[in-house]
């Protein structure tokens, strides 16, 4: 029996719309949530709020269920869906904490961008603002006419804080820092793997952790998948962490996490060696110095 031909173009972007549609009409996304940890103490400070399409859904992916809407122009509804599901879910767990929230900054300045509309979705689940983090990706900078800065300043003064996601994935980043101040800044993942190994992501890293303690600002390590790596970290002073070595997604945040308790990481393979692992986290040497 012959193999029928592939859909043409139009049509596989036919359905991709469709299917898209009916995601964004019946609200069918499945938040989850990543822990952000304490370097230091070893205890979740928050979670950021990613997202997944339907199970079994070719839109399951974040990836392309992000580039279909761009594609299909409805990436605004989008992002204000993930909004509201990922708040709906995180005051019905209520697992306490920061809640990261990412949120494309060119479409802060959209004209269809609905003003009021996080502070009034937290009203109504009663999440205080405070608790809220606003993560803007770096690789969308704010117009030149000042409009993204002045949303971010708008949502500054309602309690919310801001985070920088991404630095050094784009170009942007330290103009960002500079006329934005937000209270934290995310590492990009291409210079957390392997930094135990690479003298310049080490530099890299490490300039990033003086500029931020000079700034106050706090500075959060992205994709953690080695111990080694976490080592790295916290001897150069870097405060947070996330990633997989620390937490993977999930449907059901955890509260807090103690030093002992976090997971193996993917490269730990035996019982033994998870044990071994954990010992060593309990040494005093894995603290900050000074």
């Amino acid at each position: 029996m012959s193999t029928p031909p592939p859909l043409p173009s139009a049509t596989l972007l036919a359905a991709e719309r469709a299917e898209l549609e009916q995601i964004l009409r019946l609200e069918l996304l499945e938040p989850v949530f990543q822990q952000i940890m304490d370097l230091r103490s070893g205890t979740a400070i928050g979670h950021e709020a990613l997202i997944r399409g339907p199970r079994g859904s070719t839109l399951y992916a974040p990836s392309r269920l992000f580039q279909a809407a761009i594609r299909h122009d409805h990436q605004l509804q989008l992002e204000l869906l993930c909004r509201k599901c990922s708040l709906a879910r995180f005051a019905e767990l209520k697992p306490g904490g920061l809640l990261f929230l990412n949120v494309t900054a060119s479409l802060l300045s959209s004209p269809d961008h609905q003003h009021g509309f996080t502070a009034d979705l937290l009203h109504q689940l009663d999440i205080p603002l405070e608790s809220i983090v606003i993560e803007l990706s770096e690789q969308h900078p704010f117009d030149h006419q000042g409009l993204t800065r002045a949303a971010v300043e708008h949502y500054r003064s309602m309690g919310f804080q801001i985070a920088i996601d991404d630095l050094g994935a784009g170009y942007s980043g330290l103009r960002l820092w500079s006329e934005l101040q937000p209270e934290f800044v995310k590492i990009d993942k291409h210079f957390i793997s392997d930094l135990d190994r690479d003298p310049v992501k080490r530099e890299f890293v490490q300039s990033i952790g003086r500029i931020g303690r000079n700034l106050r600002c706090q500075i959060l390590a992205e994709g953690i998948e080695r111990y080694e790596e976490m080592r790295a970290l916290q001897q150069m002073g870097i405060g947070l962490g996330q990633g997989f070595l620390l937490g993977m997604p999930s449907t059901c945040p955890q509260p807090l996490l103690r030093p002992d308790q976090i997971r193996r990481p993917l490269h730990v393979r035996s019982g033994q060696a998870a044990l071994q692992l954990f010992q060593r986290m309990r040494q005093p040497k894995l603290r900050l110095r000074g």
